[in-house]
């Protein structure tokens, strides 16, 4: 979720109402004493809500409240609010809670399990590493799932954001610092869903940084609108049955978050989606080097082309230099007319194709060429250095590729 668009007030308002009184209402669900299915879950949800966001945070609660009939699944939420942005009549500090089935759309119903107090930075990655250790500890399952609830802006860190944006400390948590956060040793279990509600978090960068701690990374290219996933329906998919296998509800997470706003407000154009398989992404990293490799070669036969190709890919709002990978490659190819270039276009195409398992995007000419995974590709002479730090930087040449790029 970017900055306020994750969109703004009135329209949240509007949101709600059709959030909280659509599809699946919450009358119309039982509670099966007995489950769906026989595996467990937990859904662990790191629910930042120490900035402007703070107001979605109620809205996404009392959603995930209204579905929870499957006790098979547990869904445990770390929870902060700091007085800048909570109601008044409104706790602050951060709190941890065991998300319970409640009808009550105006109330947060859910069991309190432990009060954290204040000072908690959410914004720390330590922070999310304690959470994600308590959360496996009390709630052991077959089956877990991590949502990052924020603010993010894919890669980069402070000046623009990584993830989980702590008002209260001026803090982020860095690309970098996720895998361990996430998995802080091989003994720990792998996460089988890692979901980014937040902004611009479904990049090349992140889910490769990503991909020894989540079998299934679900994310968005785009700044989503603030009211971000809708929960009483990306849920549903594991309270019918917990059997399901992780890359299905995944998929389904994509289908319901898209669904949903192209059903209630088509004219939202930042709608984006997708489920890469984790598995898959040391291919899509050894196609990008090749590519790279022979970029840097062909380099100087093709510099307006390649200028043309960055300048008119697909890229996603305040963030020029964010490029849907798929596109620009496409139009390397294209511009270019090259047949080396060409093979190794062709060859990153076929990467992704394995790697992406799921994709969706908004009705809207500013989304129509997104496929599922972006790429920091900035204009020459833009490059940020820290890029060095990603794991990806490490095992390719895109970056030495960005630093001469025309």
């Amino acid at each position: 979720m970017g900055h306020w668009i994750r969109s703004g007030c009135l329209i949240g308002l509007l949101l709600m109402v059709a959030l909280l009184t659509g599809c699946c209402s919450r009358s119309s669900r039982v509670i099966n004493p007995g489950g769906h299915g026989t595996l467990t879950w937990t859904v662990m949800v790191y629910l930042n809500a120490a900035n402007d966001l703070d107001e979605f945070s109620d809205l996404n609660m009392n959603q995930m409240e209204s579905v929870m009939t499957n006790p098979n699944v547990r869904v445990v939420v770390q929870w902060k609010r700091i007085a800048a942005f909570a109601p008044q009549d409104s706790w602050t500090g951060t709190r941890r809670y065991l998300v319970r089935y409640d009808t009550d759309a105006k109330e947060i119903k859910s069991q309190l399990l432990e009060d954290l107090g204040q000072g908690i930075d959410m914004g720390n990655a330590e922070t999310l590493r304690e959470f994600v250790r308590w959360a496996r500890a009390r709630y052991p399952a077959d089956r877990y799932a991590l949502i990052i609830w924020n603010h993010g802006s894919g890669w980069r860190t402070r000046t623009t954001r990584a993830v989980s944006f702590d008002d209260e400390f001026g803090s982020s948590i860095k690309t970098w610092e996720l895998p361990t956060a996430i998995r802080p040793t091989s003994a720990d279990p792998i996460m089988d869903v890692l979901l980014f509600d937040a902004s611009l978090m479904q990049m090349l960068e992140v889910a490769y940084e990503c991909r020894n701690v989540a079998r299934y990374i679900v994310g968005s290219e785009e700044s989503p609108p603030g009211e971000g996933y809708p929960y009483h329906r990306i849920l549903l998919a594991l309270m019918d049955n917990s059997d399901v296998p992780p890359g299905e509800w995944a998929k389904d997470v994509v289908r319901q978050f898209v669904s949903f706003y192209r059903q209630n407000f088509p004219a939202y154009y930042n709608i984006t989606q997708s489920v890469v398989d984790a598995s898959k992404l040391e291919n899509v990293a050894s196609a990008l080097d090749n590519l790279a490799g022979t970029l840097m070669e062909r380099r100087t036969l093709y510099v307006n082309a390649l200028r043309s190709a960055r300048e008119n890919a697909q890229s996603y709002s305040s963030y020029p230099e964010y490029k849907d990978l798929w596109h620009v490659a496409q139009l390397m190819k294209e511009y270019t007319g090259d047949g080396q270039i060409g093979v190794r276009v062709d060859a990153l195409h076929a990467a992704l194709r394995e790697a992406v398992l799921y994709e969706a995007h908004a009705d809207h000419p500013r989304v129509r060429n997104s496929h599922g995974l972006s790429i920091y590709y900035p204009s020459a002479g833009d490059y940020l250095g820290r890029y060095s730090n990603l794991a990806l930087a490490r095992v390719t040449r895109w970056d030495e590729w960005l630093q001469q790029a025309p």
